[in-house]
């Protein structure tokens, strides 16, 4: 499956260690129109799944869209304006959302995460002309 020259393909993520290790969420990272959209499920001890669940994040709500390398998985920082931001999103801490991501798809993320904060950004500087 094809995406146009504008959209970029959804990324896989993790959020280990839910509730003490007895969770974990795993499912797709995605840009739409006004933000970033995760689309995931939850496995209670890799068993019990909760069912496809999907959050979309506006940019308004964003302060924020960070990437980290690390050794064998990379992270997607999401820092939300509130704690409201996260709160249908399992694992997160004060207004942040960590996703983790394979090494194998590390250039993927990164674009990805480029055209996010791009977007970011013009939607700050639309939000500042309009002031």
């Amino acid at each position: 499956m094809g995406y146009p020259m504008n959209m970029k393909a959804p990324v896989p993520f993790e959020i280990p260690e839910i509730n003490h290790g007895l969770k974990e969420a795993s499912g797709l990272m995605k840009l739409w129109d006004g933000g970033v959209e995760l689309e995931f499920e939850v496995a209670t001890l890799g068993i019990f799944k909760s069912g496809v669940q999907i959050v979309r994040i506006s940019y308004a709500d964003l302060n924020a869209i960070k990437f980290k390398k690390g050794w064998i998985k990379d992270k997607v920082i999401l820092e939300g304006i509130s704690m409201r931001v996260f709160e249908e999103v399992p694992g997160t801490e004060i207004a942040t959302c960590t996703l983790k991501t394979k090494r194998k798809n590390r250039d993927e993320v990164q674009n990805l995460v480029s055209s996010a904060r791009l977007h970011l950004s013009e939607y700050k500087l639309e939000q500042m002309n309009e002031k």
